[in-house]
């Protein structure tokens, strides 16, 4: 697998991912980014304006493509027959699984009392709609944390309903908490063996960049599980667009996966996220006239948040950062507040030595999802690149505390690198300290253990 496919699956990129069970792949990093463009999972609860239960859309586009869909919105009307979607945040989004509201039972009810009477009896359905409702609503404030709770307690009513698994997933698809996404879809797959959401959620988080010694595993676990989707759904965009984004990153680049990339636009010819990876394709394999002309079909076609993140992000997997960061300021003065187009326009503008905004970006994007690793790590390295190395370990101690195991390695060496410039000043001392923050986090790596004993030599 080449460099420049791994710095493409930055997931975010936190990114903002749709996907419909009809025909949708995209990673909307929640509905606060939306990227992973399933929406949190929606309540299946009616409102006063509906008559019936509406469907809650995963994070996908229209159809099943991965176009990020604003998470602004709570309900999607359309004056077609809506289509069955996985939303993955308003950041980007998760996917969301609609499913008919139950009728209360006198066996799912809870007595609430105060004291010694009975004040309120609650169904735990109404609880169970009223906490989906709750992190949906939070999740589309960016408010993470409180997404999180009620997330987590409508799992606790309903163990065998999917949403709120879902919710979760979603959740942490937006703030790029990989393995923790992956949990939570493996969790969904159990509890819905036969949904084709649950399957191409699960197969784009693992062909996220993480640092890990079993990615071609990873990879070909993701080749399968888009294939499963195609069998549960043959005409799911977003499955054939993620089969394609599978194989290439196996670095297959023959037929097979550009006829994926064809399929998935096929489906639906408004896909621009498969027109981008086409155009990404191509070009790996020498033809840069039909390259180009797949990326400004790609280009005009992102007419919403989440796809404008999309593509910008494949883009920059081609080192093509003007490009996206006009796609990216697109996007963001459309949804000001959305951490995956925040830090992939700050890692554009570092890549171009703009650094004064860069850093404003990157900050605003750590403020937006505290949680979030990446943020943190590029801050670091930005100002390694500014020799502000005090600022460097600042930022890198924060990301400390976000670290996920896959990622250890990673920090270890930016620990490593911002040791090495201390040593370039003379801080001796400082160096010392950051070096001993890197063996913690890599032991087996013996040049750290190197460099640490220099510092403490006389």
């Amino acid at each position: 697998m080449t460099k420049d496919l791994r710095f493409y699956r930055f997931g975010f990129l936190l990114i903002c991912f749709l996907f419909a069970s009809s025909n949708a792949f995209a990673q909307d990093l929640g509905s606060s980014s939306g990227l992973f463009n399933s929406p949190s999972p929606k309540s299946s609860k009616p409102t006063k304006k509906e008559t019936t239960p509406k469907k809650s859309s995963p994070t996908v586009s229209k159809k099943t493509v991965p176009k990020p869909r604003p998470t602004t919105a709570r309900t999607t009307t359309n004056k077609t027959k809506p289509k069955k979607t996985v939303e993955i945040s308003k950041s980007q989004p998760s996917p969301t699984v609609p499913t008919p509201k139950p009728q209360p039972t006198a066996q799912n009810s809870v007595v609430i009392t105060v004291g010694q009477s009975i004040t309120q009896t609650e169904n735990f359905d109404d609880q169970f709609e009223q906490a989906i409702e709750d992190g949906n609503a939070a999740r589309d404030e960016r408010e993470y944390a409180k997404a999180e709770v009620a997330y987590l307690r409508a799992q606790s009513l309903k163990i065998k309903d999917s949403r709120a698994i879902y919710g979760l997933g979603n959740l942490f698809s937006d703030q790029q908490r990989w393995e923790e996404a992956e949990r939570a879809y493996r969790t969904a797959i159990q509890i819905e063996p036969n949904s084709p959401e649950a399957y191409i959620a699960l197969s784009f988080v693992l062909t996220q960049p993480i640092s890990s010694e079993n990615l071609g595993d990873r990879y070909a676990e993701a080749e399968q599980l888009a294939r499963q989707t195609i069998k549960l759904d043959a005409k799911n965009a977003v499955a054939f667009d993620q089969l394609g984004v599978a194989l290439e990153l196996q670095g297959k680049i023959g037929d097979e996966t550009s006829n994926a990339y064809k399929k998935a636009i096929d489906l639906d010819d408004s896909f621009a996220l498969a027109y981008a990876h086409l155009g990404r394709l191509l070009r790996r394999k020498g033809l840069l006239n039909e390259s180009s002309a797949a990326y400004q079909t790609a280009i005009q076609l992102s007419t919403d948040v989440p796809t404008m993140i999309l593509v910008a992000d494949v883009m920059q997997s081609q080192q093509r950062f003007i490009e996206s960061e006009q796609l990216l300021r697109r996007a963001l003065r459309q949804d000001a507040k959305n951490p995956t187009a925040l830090y992939l326009l700050g890692r554009a503008l570092t890549i171009g030595g703009n650094y004064d905004e860069a850093e404003k970006v990157l900050k605003k994007s750590a403020e937006v999802s505290p949680n979030s690793f990446i943020a943190y790590a590029l801050l670091g390295s930005l100002f390694v690149r500014r020799e502000k190395f005090d600022d460097a370990e600042k930022y890198l101690m924060k990301a400390l505390r976000v670290v996920s195991p896959n990622e250890k390695k990673r920090l270890a060496q930016d620990f490593e690198t911002v040791g090495d410039g201390y040593l370039r000043v003379g801080k001796r001392k400082d160096a010392g300290r950051v070096y001993r923050q890197a063996v913690a986090l890599d032991k087996d790596k013996a040049a750290l253990a190197d460099k640490l004993a220099k510092t403490q030599k006389d």
